[in-house]
């Protein structure tokens, strides 16, 4: 059986393949079919290199914010072409409710530049956040600014390593973000910087699936005044004076609570919708303390110099703890605890 599934005329075929061959050589005993399961299962360079699995591993887990800029994702996009000033990184927020984006450009984004933007852009601006979400960057999670928010009180929550769902506001605003300057700029890409703050007002001046609503109308109570307006008058720009300006921005601003309190639904519903869609597709994996797991070596931590030669999977690692939400603590096999927790979708059992 050994010689058949990895010998000189191996090749580390599954189960059924390795038991069908065996049958056709003519060897038989009572338990063949079981064993070339067993065997197949627990062969080591098979667990290694079999394929990676893309299904979901965990039920969507949705994320509510109760009110506007109570929640915040963070992100880093970068390296972009060069702008002037030599700036090639841009660090963003979206509030999780509203949707309203804020970004700027840097030359590179350190602890420094990060307390900084907060500073200026959210704290100043909007008030003190209750939570921050951002990936394992260490501008994120370096000591000052973990610091800086214990200070004001700000939870930050870090998805787990090369699972950047677990963030998907934040990346799903980068993605607006760079297919907008893509389709301005055309070939002249070192503008983006420039043109980085006309991006960002026309998004806040697009209506959001999620809430049916402009950001800058669920932010200010009233809608923004466009450009175009000023080239092709409308009713509101030519129409308006100052009196019913008034009275008609009293209005808004006495219905804001109502608006915010339709869009909240307005969220619920859809994100009730795009949970069940991705639902259907899930195909649990659960692990216990004690287990042996592999990672997802597709980051090729192992060796880069094996280049297409890699192993897909790497460990083994040993399960130590829940982290919730489909996330686990591992240790590896001289007990030492990895740093960061792993989401199951990128853990496979391990078999011996």
């Amino acid at each position: 059986m050994k010689d058949i599934h990895e010998g000189d005329c191996g090749n580390h075929t599954g189960d059924r393949a390795s038991f069908s061959k065996i049958l056709r050589t003519g060897y038989f005993w009572p338990t063949k079919r079981r064993d070339a399961m067993s065997y197949s299962q627990r062969c080591d360079a098979c667990q290694r290199h079999t394929n990676i699995l893309h299904q979901p591993a965990e039920p969507l887990h949705l994320i509510v914010s109760s009110w506007t800029f109570m929640k915040w994702g963070m992100d880093i996009v970068g390296k972009l072409p060069k702008a002037p000033g030599g700036k090639m990184f841009m660090l963003a927020m979206t509030d999780y409710f509203s949707k309203w984006i804020k970004a700027e450009a840097f030359v590179q984004v350190r602890e420094k530049e990060v307390i900084s933007f907060i500073k200026r852009n959210i704290l100043t601006r909007f008030g003190i956040p209750a939570e921050i979400t951002c990936d394992n960057g260490s501008q994120f999670i370096g000591k000052r600014t973990t610091k800086f928010c214990e200070s004001w009180g700000i939870k930050m929550i870090t998805s787990t390593p090369v699972h950047p769902q677990a963030n998907g506001q934040a990346e799903s605003s980068n993605k607006i973000i760079i297919n907008n300057l893509k389709k301005k700029l055309g070939s002249k890409k070192g503008k983006w910087a420039e043109e980085l703050p006309f991006v960002l007002w026309a998004d806040r001046t697009t209506t959001k699936n999620a809430t049916g609503q402009f950001p800058f109308s669920l932010v200010y109570g009233s809608e923004a005044v466009l450009p175009t307006e000023m080239v092709v008058p409308t009713a509101r720009s030519s129409l308006q004076n100052l009196e019913s300006n008034k009275e008609i921005l009293s209005e808004d601003l006495d219905t804001i609570d109502e608006l915010r309190d339709i869009a909240r639904i307005w969220m619920a519903t859809y994100q009730q919708k795009i949970a069940k869609s991705y639902n259907k597709n899930i195909r649990l994996r659960r692990f216990q303390v004690g287990d042996l797991v592999l990672i997802n070596a597709f980051q090729n931590t192992t060796n880069p110099a094996d280049g297409k030669l890699a192993p897909k999977w790497e460990g083994p690692y040993k399960i130590e703890s829940e982290a919730g939400k489909g996330a686990y603590k591992l240790t590896n096999m001289e007990g030492e605890p990895l740093l960061r927790s792993w989401n199951a979708i990128h853990l496979k059992l391990y078999f011996i």
